[in-house]
């Protein structure tokens, strides 16, 4: 890869992790950690007339999921 490429895709994943991050952040600010929630969710359950919750778990999984592959892979970049 071209050290152009390189530096534009450390910049965009850069761009994309501080998006996640701050997304992340505002689930902190809620429900303190990813695991108290989960743990939250197992004591009181899911009302079954709102399920906000439950897709706030899912989306803050895939938040967390997404920001480890961006971290591995600008680790990956740094041997470049």
């Amino acid at each position: 890869m071209s050290a152009t490429l390189i530096s534009s895709l450390k910049e965009y994943l850069n761009s994309r992790k501080r998006i996640l991050e701050s997304l992340i952040r505002e689930f902190e600010t809620r429900y303190g950690s990813l695991d108290k929630l989960r743990e939250k969710i197992e004591i009181e359950g899911v009302p079954v007339d709102d399920h906000t919750i439950w897709e706030e778990l899912i989306m803050w999984e895939n938040l967390d999921t997404e920001l480890r592959k961006i971290n591995d892979i600008l680790k990956g970049l740094k041997t470049c």
